[in-house]
Parts: C-alpha cells; structure tokens; sequence
C-alpha cells in the first residue's frame, strides 16, 4: 500500500475535480491519534498549503496538536481549520 509520500498529485488531482467529481464527501478516520494528527499538521506547514484556524470566531496560528486535540467532548469553543491544498479545494477539519 502507498504512504502518504509516496502520492502524486498528477495521479489523484481528478479526484478533487468538482467538475468531475461534484463536492467532496465527508471522511472520518477511525483511531486517529495525536502523532496522525501532529502529522496531517505538519504535511500543511511543510506544503505550504492555505490555512485558517480558528478557535470559536477567533483566528489564531496553526498551534501543535497537542494543544488543540484533548479537548473535552462538553469543550464550549468551537474549534475550526480549513485547509486549501490547491486553488479552488477547501478540505474543513
């Protein structure tokens, strides 16, 4: 099975197309843990990738995802990223 690393955009950009492919749909990982997501944080900083965090409607930097993850289920903020991996693709977190 591929890594991550080892996808190329060319491969998989009709993926993404909404011409081709319409909106895209919602995805959940099971078991993600806090590596995962310290990871998909760092493939965006890395990538350079557009970004918007924001805590309630307060944007705010990109912060570790320790900080960010153990949230309790109950938390009263609201927490949002979205992330633009190429012009015209908004992926929300």
């Amino acid at each position: 099975m591929a890594g991550m690393s080892d996808l190329l955009w060319h491969e998989v950009k009709n993926f993404f197309d909404p011409n081709l492919m319409g909106t895209l749909p919602d995805l959940r990982v099971p078991d993600a843990t806090l590596e995962d997501w310290q990871a998909m944080f760092d493939l965006i900083r890395s990538n350079g990738w557009a970004w918007d965090y924001a805590e309630d409607d307060t944007v705010r930097p990109l912060p570790a995802a320790a900080e960010v993850l153990p949230r309790p289920v109950d938390a009263e903020e609201s927490v949002r990223l979205r992330v633009w991996p190429t012009p015209g693709v908004q992926v929300n977190f």
